[in-house]
């Protein structure tokens, strides 16, 4: 039995790190040119690596905002600085949909009733509750550029702070229970620092940040 289960386990790992080489060089092929980076860009980015969010990996450097919004050439055109924030949610929406798509892939090949089963599947959860999370912050972010919907300027980085926390949870679970899954870990670290970044650009309308 203990052989057996000895067998099952090492399989397992040898899976998982088979398929975090493969979304590991997924990630890695280049997007090719990166926007140009406008005045906007600069002083949104710059305002925001003096705010951070509690915990760990919470500082937001200027380097990785401008990194962060040259991914995406809609940048270039932004109008105002909440714009700019639109996009960031946008590129952590995408990643959000990438990292569930390999969660449940890795799913398919995990054996039902395994820890590594439930884990993945509470991370599943966890990612699907920060969408729900982050397209709720998104309409706030509209309503208030807009000027519907009575939004405080508070609720708007308050909102965002929210969804890091069960992205943050899944993270715990795959460090103690999937140390062999780097690309999925990886993943995770790359999507709390796009919380953070989020949380950062908005910080300037919580007064008490």
């Amino acid at each position: 039995m203990a052989t057996t289960l000895k067998s099952s386990i090492i399989f397992s790992a040898s899976v998982f790190m088979l398929l975090s080489m493969a979304i590991t060089a997924k990630a890695n092929v280049s997007s090719g040119a990166r926007a140009k980076v406008t005045n906007l860009m600069m002083q949104a980015c710059k305002n925001a690596s003096a705010y951070s969010r509690d915990g760990d990996l919470r500082s937001v450097t200027q380097e990785f905002c401008l990194s962060t919004l040259q991914s995406n050439d809609r940048s270039v055109d932004a109008k105002d600085h909440l714009e700019l924030v639109l996009i960031t949610i946008d590129i952590l929406k995408g990643r959000l949909t990438t990292a569930t798509r390999n969660v449940e892939k890795m799913l398919e090949y995990s054996k039902k009733g395994t820890m590594t089963a439930r884990d993945l599947s509470l991370c599943n959860e966890h990612y699907d509750t920060t969408v729900k999370i982050i397209n709720m912050c998104d309409a706030m972010v509209m309503d208030y550029r807009a000027d519907k919907g009575g939004i405080k300027p508070f609720q708007l980085p308050r909102c965002v702070d929210r969804a890091g926390f069960p992205v943050y949870d899944c993270r715990i679970i795959m460090l103690i229970d999937m140390p062999w899954a780097d690309a999925l870990i990886n993943e995770n670290v790359e999507m709390t620092m796009l919380v953070n970044l989020n949380y950062a650009l908005l910080a300037p309308y919580d007064g008490n940040a």
